[in-house]
């Protein structure tokens, strides 16, 4: 069974609205923690949405929607080791659904947005030029570069800061 998230009006969250697509696929108590977390974090309240993407993650493992959840409240809170981690759970899930749907443009396209996220750019348009290429008739992939020009522009506060591959500290000014 698939659990649609919640629409959040804040344009800081249209990026989780992009990367939360009807694909939670758990039970209902999975849905209701998923959508909790979604208003806490168009709250801003990052801890409590942390904690319900914790519990949302021990029923639904699987699910990288809630992955990305976690590594967005990781990023906020400037865990970026866990953000990190997160983010590339949630890329491992995708590209296995990658695997067994390889001209899927949405799945694809999760799969560039978790490498921007990751602050890997170059790789993500290297991936979705590859995908563009090989599933020529979607319109969104034929797009790719000019979303993700988009998705850096608006939700830079979510993509992890260079600095964080080297361990120190990150001065928020420079996020």
């Amino acid at each position: 069974m698939t659990y649609p998230f919640r629409t959040l009006r804040s344009p800081t969250f249209l990026l989780a609205l992009l990367l939360l697509p009807a694909s939670v696929s758990a039970d209902a108590d999975v849905q209701g923690l998923a959508n909790r977390a979604n208003t806490a974090m168009s709250e801003e309240n990052w801890s409590e949405a942390d904690d319900l993407l914790e519990q949302a993650l021990a029923r639904a493992p699987e699910a990288p929607e809630l992955w990305i959840g976690r590594g967005f409240t990781r990023v906020q809170t400037e865990r970026f080791p866990d953000a990190r981690e997160s983010f590339e759970r949630a890329l491992e899930l995708y590209e296995r659904r990658v695997e067994e749907e390889p001209d899927n443009p949405g799945l694809l396209m999760n799969v560039g947005y978790t490498l921007v996220l990751l602050n890997r750019r170059d790789d993500a348009l290297a991936y979705l030029r590859a995908a563009a290429e090989r599933v020529p008739d979607q319109p969104v992939l034929a797009r790719f570069e000019e979303i993700i020009d988009n998705l850096e522009e608006n939700f830079s506060e979510f993509i992890l800061p260079e600095q964080a591959e080297t361990g120190k500290a990150i001065d928020p000014a420079s996020r």
